[in-house]
């Protein structure tokens, strides 16, 4: 694997779970499972309209970080494989 992957892979590694994970509590907050804490918002719906925007981007970041990191390692690994069968 390339050290070029590294940052990607570090950033999926971090954010995919943590917004996988934070959409399914944001799920259970909108079905009232667990409270939402309103924080330093004006309300409780406040807070969880912009856990609900953070987590979905967190998860989606996330997830396109694998994925083009998956893209750039096959493409990458392939490549080395045909230099070096051709020499």
């Amino acid at each position: 694997m390339s050290h070029h992957l590294a940052p990607a892979l570090i950033g999926a590694a971090t954010l995919a779970p943590c917004g996988v994970f934070g959409v399914g509590y944001v799920t259970m907050a909108t079905a009232g499972v667990v409270a939402m804490r309103r924080g330093g918002f004006h309300s409780s719906s406040d807070a969880l309209l912009v856990a609900w925007i953070g987590m979905a981007a967190f998860a989606v970041y996330g997830v396109a970080l694998i994925v083009a990191a998956r893209s750039y390692w096959l493409r990458t690994s392939s490549a080395r494989r045909t230099r070096i069968g051709a020499q």
